[in-house]
């Protein structure tokens, strides 16, 4: 077993042991869901952030990377449960396009509420993501 392989193992069980029984799912399946629509998110994220220069950026690309290490190290597991191999492609591009929405609503809405619900779900929506890892 490489040293990767047994440090990914090593931070996957450290996170299913300190997070919330909410925030982890039951199933490699779901779980393998759940790491691959945060990494899309956090992708999308990332490119907004690209694009303004945020000084976010690094922190946001870096835990994209830690939900594509957390789906490589979950996938086998979930394969074996009945995942088909493009679902995770299927979920990595839902997660994206929920942000890019939202996103979108922020940028481009004239309606305030719009706006400020866009902004609020945003926020939701990653800090569900954030709950997992931090």
């Amino acid at each position: 077993m490489s040293k990767l392989h047994t440090s990914l193992i090593g931070l996957f069980c450290t996170l299913a042991l300190s997070t919330s029984a909410s925030a982890l799912p039951a199933t490699s399946s779901a779980r393998a869901e759940l790491f691959a629509i945060c990494s899309g998110r956090l992708e999308a994220l990332a490119t907004r952030q690209r694009a303004l220069e945020s000084k976010d950026l690094d922190s946001t690309i870096a835990m994209q990377e830690q939900f594509d290490l957390l789906l490589e190290t979950v996938l086998p597991s979930a394969l074996m449960e009945g995942v088909d191999t493009q679902e995770p492609k299927r979920w990595r591009v839902r997660g994206w396009v929920e942000i890019a929405y939202l996103l979108a609503d922020v940028d481009y809405s004239f309606d305030a509420r719009i706006t400020q619900v866009a902004n609020r779900q945003l926020g939701h929506r990653i800090a569900e993501c954030r709950k997992v890892v931090l």
